[in-house]
């Protein structure tokens, strides 16, 4: 009965210690992330930005971490939920990030092309516009307000005006 138990510690311990494995560090992981772009394993990609982020929130990176995320998913992955996810929380855990900007805009760009929700399109365009009034891309949000749920193709584009004419210029 004592070697059961022994063995049976023995064996919970050496379970224990391989499946707990060693912490990877932060450049390690970020690495593995790329190395998976590299060979467009998109999931692995994505789980290990994702597994970057839980484990070091406070990373100068952690907020370009979670932008790639999004990026990752929606281009990638098509998975835009999961994307806007990913932007929602940089925005939310670090709102003074470089990235707010842009993931505020491709929230709404996501409800609105990809995920087909105008609503929600329309409430995050608006936020956009009445935060940065100013900013460059403040007429994009506007063009996407003013053709939210249109199609493309049944648009009339403008695409520059054209010169005139030395002719009409006499």
């Amino acid at each position: 009965m004592k070697q059961w138990f022994g063995l049976l510690t023995v064996l919970l311990v050496a379970v224990l210690m391989t499946g707990c494995g060693e912490k990877l560090t932060e450049d390690q992981l970020r690495a593995n992330a790329s190395d998976f772009e590299s060979r467009e394993q998109w999931k692995e990609a994505a789980d290990m930005y994702a597994r970057l982020v839980k484990a070091y929130p406070k990373s100068k990176r952690a907020d370009e971490t979670l932008y790639r995320l999004g990026v990752l998913y929606a281009n990638n992955l098509k998975d835009y939920q999961k994307s806007v996810d990913a932007y929602r929380q940089l925005i939310s855990k670090y709102p003074k990030s470089n990235y707010v900007i842009q993931s505020s805009f491709m929230i709404g760009y996501r409800y609105a092309n990809d995920i087909k929700d105008f609503d929600n399109a329309k409430k995050y365009y608006q936020e956009f516009l009445k935060k940065w009034p100013a900013h460059e891309l403040a007429s994009s949000v506007k063009w996407e307000l003013d053709h939210l749920g249109k199609d493309i193709s049944e648009l009339e584009l403008q695409l520059g005006n054209p010169a005139p004419d030395a002719a009409e210029q006499k």
